[in-house]
């Protein structure tokens, strides 16, 4: 898998909880939650992206990928 479809895919799988902004800032307006909590999506939306794309990368190959089954 390439570099551009590996950062698509992981920025693709941050949208879920991008959904989330609306509510903290309904959240923080009404006084249930902290205003920083709108500092931290930021930082979350990141470390969720990052974890993505590193758990996308190349793979190394099994040990025994060529050898044969067979007895």
């Amino acid at each position: 898998m390439d570099r551009r479809t590996r950062m698509r895919i992981a920025l693709t799988s941050t949208f879920p909880t991008l959904l989330t902004l609306p509510l903290c800032c309904l959240l923080a307006a009404v006084g249930a939650a902290p205003w920083d909590i709108l500092l931290a999506l930021p930082v979350a939306l990141t470390v969720h992206a990052v974890i993505n794309f590193i758990r996308l990368g190349p793979r190394l190959p099994a040990a025994d990928a060529g050898r044969s089954r067979t007895l």
